[in-house]
């Protein structure tokens, strides 16, 4: 039977054909976009609780294996082949994420509350005490109407409204209820996910590399799990490190808060601790509404705080930050905000939080590529050494002419 494409063409048939599909599908996509993010969005809905025990599982992933590294090593040394120790380290990680939501709740929770209500009360009575200024500031800037009193005015509007959306009342309570209800309950069977993952971790590693091996080719197949180590590794070790560096971050800004005898330590130590996980942005969002709470209570602690949290900063970009990250994200300052910014804008907060690493793990394969290609032609691997690098015509002892070198010294011989 004769065929309608030969050997030669064959592979050119296939990359047109591959490329037609990838049209064919982003054309679709494109027209159905609506639908497709409904769908994504229903889907995404529906497996939380999976994505829930997902990240509590990565999260408490490196505590689990250094508890079951140190049971094999003492207590179940003779008996490698049992579960034990996987299970045992699993319910150990599980007992710590289930302590640090305990402390947070009874102790520090609490003392957030109180701050909150005391704040509240300062600037209850900074309005008050400052009227006069604030409907100034107001008409000058034209948000409202020269012929009113402003605080007054807004103050009735608030109170007439509260009746007119007192009929929605129950409804907002019933819908805080199930907001609550589902937080729990995805906590929980997320909590259930994380235990099964961490235990049955090994066993799917194996099964993916089986699957690996059967569906690529054997190069193909190890170099795809070299990489996926490596991502691994990567974004274990950014979250883990990222979280470590933002506790203590928090507990030092509580401590020279308190030596400071600036008002609201445990408040704004809280801000500062869990804005510092957001990679960059995260410090200036933090500290921006901490000064702004201390410039309503106490104008010179706001600019003894703005004073502190800058060297602050410093300190952690330069020194307790790369201490504690190491080697993890290696890309420079430029490309982790534009990463940033990319992942924000795509994917929102889940962007802002996982742009870093997966740029970092993309200048990773590119740079391992760059220097493969390299190694093949064999040149330096080294950026310096292409600092003052001559052109091949400058070199008196130039082992090969390039062409722009062939082509010049042509024209020099036409021109004699």
């Amino acid at each position: 039977m004769k065929r309608w494409i030969t050997d030669e063409y064959r592979p050119l048939a296939r990359m047109i054909m591959a490329v037609t599909a990838f049209g064919v599908l982003l054309v679709a996509a494109l027209v159905y976009l609506d639908r497709i993010t409904g769908f994504l969005s229903q889907l995404v809905g529906i497996l939380s609780p999976f994505l829930v025990g997902g990240a509590l599982a990565f999260i408490q992933m490196p505590i689990a294996r250094r508890v079951e590294t140190f049971l094999c090593r003492t207590l179940f040394r003779k008996s490698l082949k049992t579960r034990a120790p996987r299970v045992m380290s699993a319910i150990f990680s599980i007992l710590v994420v289930i302590l640090l939501l305990l402390i947070f709740l009874n102790i520090l929770l609490p003392q957030v509350i109180t701050s909150v209500n005391a704040l509240v009360k300062q600037v209850t009575a900074f309005v008050n005490e400052n009227d006069d200024q604030i409907n100034t500031l107001l008409k000058r800037a034209g948000i409202i109407s020269a012929d009113v009193d402003p605080l007054n005015s807004v103050w009735q509007n608030i109170l007439s409204s509260v009746g007119k959306y007192a009929d929605i009342l129950p409804t907002v309570l019933r819908t805080s209820y199930n907001l609550v209800y589902s937080i729990v309950f995805k906590t929980l069977i997320g909590l259930i996910v994380s235990f099964y993952l961490l235990i049955d971790s090994k066993r799917m590693s194996r099964k993916c590399k089986q699957v690996c091996y059967a569906v690529l080719e054997k190069e193909q197949a190890e170099r795809l799990i070299l990489w996926s180590r490596k991502a691994n590794r990567l974004f274990a070790g950014f979250t883990t490190g990222k979280i470590v560096d933002s506790i203590v971050v928090g507990i030092i800004c509580y401590i020279v808060m308190l030596l400071l005898r600036l008002e609201y330590p445990l408040l704004i130590s809280v801000i500062i601790g869990v804005t510092n996980v957001l990679p960059f942005f995260g410090p200036f969002i933090g500290a921006i509404p901490s000064i702004l709470i201390l410039a309503i209570v106490n104008p010179p602690s706001a600019l003894t705080f703005a004073i502190f949290i800058l060297v602050l900063q410093q300190l952690d970009g330069n020194l307790i930050g790369p201490k504690i990250l190491g080697d993890y994200v290696g890309i420079s300052p430029m490309l982790t905000m534009a990463a940033i910014l990319i992942g924000s804008g795509l994917m929102g907060f889940v962007g802002l939080v996982i742009a870093v690493p997966i740029c970092a793990l993309i200048y990773a394969l590119i740079h391992t590529y760059i220097e493969a290609k390299l190694v093949e032609k064999g040149m330096s691997t080294h950026t310096h050494a292409y600092d003052m690098l001559p052109l091949p015509d400058e070199t008196e002892e130039a082992p090969k002419k390039s062409y722009i070198a062939t082509i010049r010294e042509k024209i020099r011989k036409r021109k004699k």
